[in-house]
């Protein structure tokens, strides 16, 4: 979760019950880092390049219905 969703208590407490259920890991960044989807782009992008993944191309195609599981690399 991030961007300002992430501030939000009930969001984050339901996001915690479903992701233990499920056996998955929540992660959410501190409340100071959720007000700007933005920021944590940026902060996933430095990831990225430390870890030496290369930038896509400028013509990479942009599709908002793929699943959440779908990775590009």
């Amino acid at each position: 979760i991030s961007g300002g969703v992430a501030a939000n208590s009930r969001l984050k407490a339901l996001a915690a019950e479903r992701c233990t259920a499920a056996g998955i890991e929540l992660r959410v960044p501190k409340p100071r880092l959720c007000t700007d989807n933005g920021a944590m782009i940026a902060a996933l992008g430095a990831h990225l390049v430390a870890a030496g993944v290369r930038p896509s191309t400028l013509d990479l195609g942009t599709d908002p219905g793929l699943p959440v599981d779908t990775v590009f690399v």
